[in-house]
């Protein structure tokens, strides 16, 4: 197997290869510094305002013209994630001494003010029309918008940019960019596993499953990679030195992405909004939690897995995955072993993973016909926020024979933000078994959970607050069960 001490990847239909300390940088900071290309902007360093927004493809089976090329943050990737992709940039918009038909429209709608924050929403609508060919709707607009702040508060021109554009008239960047030789360059790329020594520390990309665990116990130190929009955060604002790295992203199994029946299959490297397309038919209470988890940028980045790994007790998928009997694979030198969900969380940022463990994957199931589930999530702000409570509750119903009231055949309830880890009440789970949906019930469980949980007071809210919450978000769940019409004819035809 041949190693390489170079990251490759292509930018706007040319090939570049960096080594040495240079590997070590951020996108947007090698794009402004080594490469002179100013128009990504760097404002927050974290992957908020989407100023930095360029667009990238990773190839894959198809032909070079099916590459999908989609909008990520520069400013919090490392030059590491795009080895083998390919990247385009405000700069290459501009075709034949004309500007683009999507920076043409903002010229006419008056769509930039100061400018500063303007590359990153004509990156963003790059990355819409990629992949819309009608015209988008208000809506579609606003929601490919969501990663990008304009400080001018000039929203209402820019989305007026977009709808004036006909989706014809911008040409695909497959067409005007890849290559056959280029495509033949990255997939070469792909197959070499990567050691780079740099003053920053090493930084390794194994191309097999095997190889991460042996690479684990030799640097015990070293952080995985797959995404890396906490680590990219961490290091802009100087709370952590890089360290030695493994990358994930040339081992092709942590890409799949699989529906088997109702159960799901997601390896350590499908992003977010991969996961968010494919729960759309058969989760959608999932897909729309995941519409406002964040932007179309850490989407595209994102994965579930590091989600998971990350052990965040607000974590915004976790409590979905603990009562969706999501179960994680783990691998290790000799192979891999299985873990449940519930199991996996030990403490504060802790999960039950031993010296050269890992986890690859995770798997879940859709909710039954006679399983209603319902997702929550408090934030200062609705969309790209850090959740103050996550809730999840699943009931599974039957009507009682006697009478026709709903009976909880069982229930799985789990939270987030009310302890150091994401919890399962299973004592609440357990009282509420086989019995009938009432009022008193839902008072005594109420009860329960404020009993069970130990939320503590920070900058997103007091203690006092996420009690409210937790009451608030069960009392709206059972309420909506016992007058909701459509659930109580599923429970009677499940």
């Amino acid at each position: 197997m041949s190693t390489r001490s170079f990251l490759r990847f292509a930018l706007n239909g040319a090939i570049h290869e960096v080594t040495g300390s240079d590997a070590s940088m951020m996108l947007a900071d090698w794009l402004r510094k080594r490469l002179y290309l100013t128009g990504t902007k760097i404002v927050c360093a974290e992957g908020d305002c989407g100023a930095c927004t360029v667009l990238r493809a990773v190839p894959g089976t198809g032909r070079s013209r099916e590459l999908r090329f989609e909008p990520i943050n520069a400013c919090i990737t490392m030059l590491a994630q795009v080895d083998g992709a390919h990247l385009v940039s405000v700069e290459a918009l501009r075709h034949d001494s004309s500007l683009s038909p999507i920076q043409e429209a903002m010229v006419q709608k008056h769509g930039s003010q100061c400018g500063y924050c303007t590359p990153g929403f004509v990156m963003a609508l790059c990355g819409l029309f990629e992949k819309c060919k009608e015209k988008p709707d208000v809506q579609t607009v606003k929601n490919h918008l969501t990663g990008n702040l304009c400080r001018c508060t000039g929203y209402t021109p820019i989305v007026e940019a977009a709808l004036s554009i006909d989706p014809e008239t911008v040409p695909a960047l497959g067409e005007r960019f890849v290559t056959t030789p280029l495509i033949k360059a990255l997939k070469e790329t792909q197959s070499q596993a990567i050691d780079i020594t740099a003053p920053q520390g090493r930084i390794l990309a194994p191309v097999r499953l095997s190889d991460v665990s042996t690479l684990l116990k030799k640097y015990p130190e070293a952080s995985l990679l797959a995404s890396g929009t906490d680590l990219g955060v961490q290091l802009n604002k100087g709370k952590r030195e890089l360290g030695d790295i493994i990358s994930l992203h040339l081992i092709p199994e942590l890409y799949q992405s699989t529906q088997k029946g109702s159960v799901y299959h997601f390896g350590a490297k499908v992003s977010l909004e991969e996961v968010r397309r494919r729960c759309a038919k058969g989760i959608p209470e999932f897909s729309t939690l995941l519409d406002v988890f964040a932007s179309p940028q850490i989407k595209n980045s994102g994965t579930l897995v590091g989600n998971i790994a990350n052990a965040s007790p607000i974590g915004d998928t976790l409590p979905f995955l603990l009562v969706a009997d999501a179960r994680v694979a783990i691998a290790k030198k000799t192979g891999k072993r299985e873990l449940p969900m519930t199991e996996l969380f030990q403490g504060y940022r802790k999960l039950a993973l031993k010296p050269g463990e890992w986890i690859s994957s995770v798997s879940f199931r859709a909710p039954q016909k006679s399983e209603y589930l319902r997702l929550y999530k408090a934030a200062t702000r609705k969309d790209l926020d850090i959740s103050s409570v996550g809730a999840a509750f699943l009931f599974d119903l039957k009507p009682n024979r006697k009478d026709g009231r709903l009976v909880i055949q069982a229930a799985r309830l789990a939270l987030g933000g009310v302890a150091a880890i994401p919890l399962r009440m299973t004592r609440v789970e357990a009282f509420l078994k086989d019995k009938i949906l009432d009022h008193d019930l839902v008072e005594t469980a109420q009860a329960m959970l404020q009993e069970d949980i130990t939320p503590l007071s920070d900058l997103r809210g007091s203690s006092a607050y996420r009690r409210i919450l937790v009451q608030g978000f069960f009392q709206q769940y059972c309420d909506e069960i016992m007058q909701s019409r459509e659930v109580q004819h599923a429970a009677f035809h499940s």
